[in-house]
């Protein structure tokens, strides 16, 4: 393990020890109130630790504001203890580090931000009937099944890509712009396949001709040459579902390349509407799409969330964090109305949520019986101004979308 990464790795086991510390570990004293033990799993070193210490930061929020609120009140005040476990991404990783998780009494457990470490993990935890609230995993797949232990807050990979494109579609009609050719560059993963098919598949429904659809390695060094191919299929516009690392290299690549479409638009992209991206990149991602995971901005609560993240994090509060938050706020719910620590009643109170009382922008979360969010939906959003405003649906929209973008027909 590299020095970079290994300070990584210690940074995140140090803030999951903060939460601990915050929430107050039980001690050995009368009358005090007995803790509730929560498992995560996350890349937090390795290709994608960058992504899942967004993910960590949004849970050890959530955690800690619950445990200064008072713990889990039909527990008798109970705290949240957060145990964490490292995947680096890695399948057998997740698979091991999940057992040991479970083998320490967690009520519940939550990750682990790769799709592809979801499907294999969702076994152990149906295997030893462990409630598994997905987090940052977008395949359909994983909720698919019969299984009962696993449930997916945040919208699945069909309700991401069918509605992403039926906005900017919506979008590119109200302004009188054809958006009949489009591309697409997937990582070539679980999570990258999936939008990928899905933007294949509902082409002839929605009235598009996907004219390139190109997976890639998200350790690739390069992407002219993909590019270049996009450009020659000449598309109106180009969907990149990736990571952070290689979106923000396709970005940076397709603005030297002149690709000559409508807009560059990410499609539940870690790093099209990431504050850090845009930051370090003012003129390059003004007016980038994203379709993605999102907070309700018209909500006094979720204003109030993102002003907390910012005093304990010193950053902004993302789209990975956001999930985070509303997953632990939605075990909270289901702790208190289970008033218990055993998981099968755990399981049974998680598979009963309806909460209204939530940052996102949908209805109550409610889950249907394969587990997934029936409710759940991503927002459109544009980059203007330096920050990612949502641009739709038009019921949670904050500012008029910009499009066509002038600087990629060029």
């Amino acid at each position: 393990m590299s020095m970079v990464t290994r300070r990584g790795f210690l940074t995140a086991m140090g803030a999951a020890g903060a939460a601990v510390t915050i929430g107050g570990v039980p001690r050995i004293a009368r009358g005090q109130a007995r803790e509730v033990k929560i498992g995560y799993i996350l890349p937090v070193t390795g290709p994608l630790a960058f992504d899942a210490q967004l993910n960590l930061n949004g849970l050890l929020l959530a955690v800690e504001e619950i445990n200064a609120a008072g713990g889990i009140k039909s527990l008798g005040g109970a705290r949240i203890t957060l145990l964490p476990g490292d995947t680096q991404a890695k399948v057998e990783l997740g698979n091991s580090e999940a057992a040991r998780l479970i083998d320490q009494g967690i009520v519940a457990l939550i990750g682990p931000y790769s799709s592809l470490v979801a499907y294999s993990v969702r076994q152990v935890t149906e295997k030893n009937r462990t409630p598994f609230m997905l987090l940052g995993a977008v395949a359909d797949n994983l909720c698919e099944g019969g299984l009962r232990y696993i449930f997916r807050v945040q919208p699945n990979g069909k309700s991401m890509s069918t509605l992403t494109m039926t906005h900017i579609l919506d979008m590119a009609r109200g302004a009188g712009v054809s958006v009949k050719r489009v591309a697409i560059m997937h990582e070539d993963g679980n999570f990258g396949t999936t939008m990928g098919n899905h933007v294949e598949a509902f082409a002839s429904k929605l009235g598009y001709e996907l004219v390139q659809r190109i997976p890639y390695n998200l350790r690739s060094p390069d992407f002219t040459a993909e590019l270049s191919k996009v450009k020659a299929a000449r598309p109106d516009i180009l969907v990149i579902s990736g990571y952070f690392g290689d979106a923000k290299l396709i970005a940076e690549t397709a603005g030297k390349l002149r690709m000559g479409i409508h807009a560059l638009v990410g499609l539940a992209n870690a790093a099209y509407s990431n504050p850090r991206f845009i930051a370090d990149n003012r003129e390059l991602t003004e007016h980038l799409f994203d379709g993605n995971y999102w907070h309700n901005p018209q909500s006094a609560r979720a204003k109030a969330v993102f002003e907390a993240y910012q005093k304990r994090f010193n950053s902004t509060l993302t789209s990975h964090g956001v999930q985070a938050y509303a997953v632990v706020h939605v075990l909270r719910d289901a702790l208190e109305r289970a008033a218990s620590t055993d998981r099968e009643k755990v399981r049974e109170a998680i598979a009963r949520t309806s909460l209204a009382d939530h940052i996102l922008p949908q209805d109550a979360i409610r889950f249907d019986d394969s587990g997934e969010n029936a409710n759940a939906s991503p927002a459109l959003l544009q980059v203007q101004g330096g920050r990612p405003l949502a641009v739709g649906p038009a019921r949670y929209a904050e500012a008029k979308p910009v499009f066509p973008v002038p600087k990629w027909r060029a």
